[in-house]
């Protein structure tokens, strides 16, 4: 079997971190942000590995490693699609709230949703082939306008704005790290429905990082330890200090599409965990009442209460750590208990 390239899992990495990520490990650390991620890298790379790990020895699908105990796959797969959910919920909560804030001010939140949630039922439905082809089409693209947000924004870009280092204090840097890593890590947990095939596993994950610590670096260096707290989406609020040639201006619309391709790889991933992972019976009603329900409850109540997107918005660093720490753990006992039979 010809081995393919583990594409979907630089989208993955950087997906939390639109409009989420970056902005809330900057509260804890501000201009010292960077470090944090550095070291947030290497632990998130171990969470990872463990991902790496399952994919090669799982021998089979994802549901078949579940099924070998009962209690224990059981409980691994009601957690699998407890996180998928999660993830689909952040990711479209996410671009609704960009979109919504933007792009599109007046338009209704479920005429956002529904385009785009018939765009991923249609990827998801046809398969970890379909999703793949899609990353690995848009995985240049999204390549190139970072690369030209980057070159861009060095313009604007100012030393003195990390300077002191290593002014937070421990506990804020340990939130940092922590926080990194699990937000860096828990899309990655999507690609355990993989088979054993793909190839640069960890390679693309180490690239992902690298980009997101280059984004901190940039938001940091134009906005300062001040400014940067003040923004929900400080990457693209950068990006609107960006002329091309002095001239060109109001670009940051083009260049950001690079972070919707995150999302909707994520999504659409997402989605195809959700329809791999429920029931059998009746599975596309079940998989599509869930998508329904993520969706009403985007509009009817984040939409209609911040303080209920600002209660998920700081639970994300202990759910991204903690849940795919649990799924690892379940499903090596599976692996060690199969192998000892």
């Amino acid at each position: 079997m010809k081995k393919q390239n583990a594409t979907e899992l630089f989208f993955l990495t950087r997906s939390l971190f639109f409009g989420l990520g970056i902005s809330l490990i900057c509260k804890y650390t501000d201009k010292d942000t960077y470090i944090g991620a550095i070291i947030g890298t290497f632990l998130g790379l171990l969470i990872i590995l463990g991902y790496r790990y399952i994919i090669k020895h799982k021998n089979g699908s994802l549901l078949e490693l579940c099924q070998k105990n009962k209690v224990i796959g059981g409980i691994a797969r009601i957690f699998l699609l407890i996180a998928s959910i999660i993830i689909l919920t952040y990711a479209l909560l996410t671009y609704k709230t960009f979109v919504s804030s933007f792009l599109l001010s007046t338009t209704p939140v479920y005429m956002i949703l529904i385009p785009w949630i018939l765009l991923l039922i249609y990827c998801a439905w046809n398969g970890l082939s379909m999703i793949h082809k899609v990353a690995s089409c848009l995985f240049p693209f999204s390549i190139v306008l970072s690369l030209l947000s980057i070159i861009s924004v060095f313009g604007n870009f100012d030393f003195y704005n990390f300077l002191p280092i290593l002014t937070s204090s421990p506990s804020n840097m340990f939130m940092s790290i922590i926080s990194f890593a699990g937000i860096s890590a828990f899309p990655g947990i999507l690609t355990l429905h993989m088979d054993n095939s793909i190839k640069n596993y960890g390679k693309f994950y180490l690239l992902s990082a690298l980009m997101i610590i280059i984004a901190i670096l940039c938001i940091n260096g134009v906005f300062g330890e001040v400014l940067v707290n003040v923004f929900r989406f400080p990457e693209y609020m950068v990006l609107k200090q960006v002329k091309l040639f002095d001239f060109i201006e109001k670009i940051e619309n083009i260049l950001s599409i690079a972070w919707a391709f995150d999302l909707f790889i994520t999504s659409a991933f997402c989605v195809y965990s959700i329809k791999t992972l429920v029931p059998k019976k009746h599975n596309p009603i079940y998989t599509l009442v869930i998508i329904g329900l993520v969706a009403i409850i985007i509009d009817r109540i984040f939409d209609a209460n911040y303080i209920y997107e600002l209660a998920l918005y700081y639970a994300l660093p202990y759910i991204s750590l903690i849940l795919p720490i649990i799924i690892v753990l379940l499903l090596l006992y599976q692996i060690k208990k199969r192998n000892r039979s």
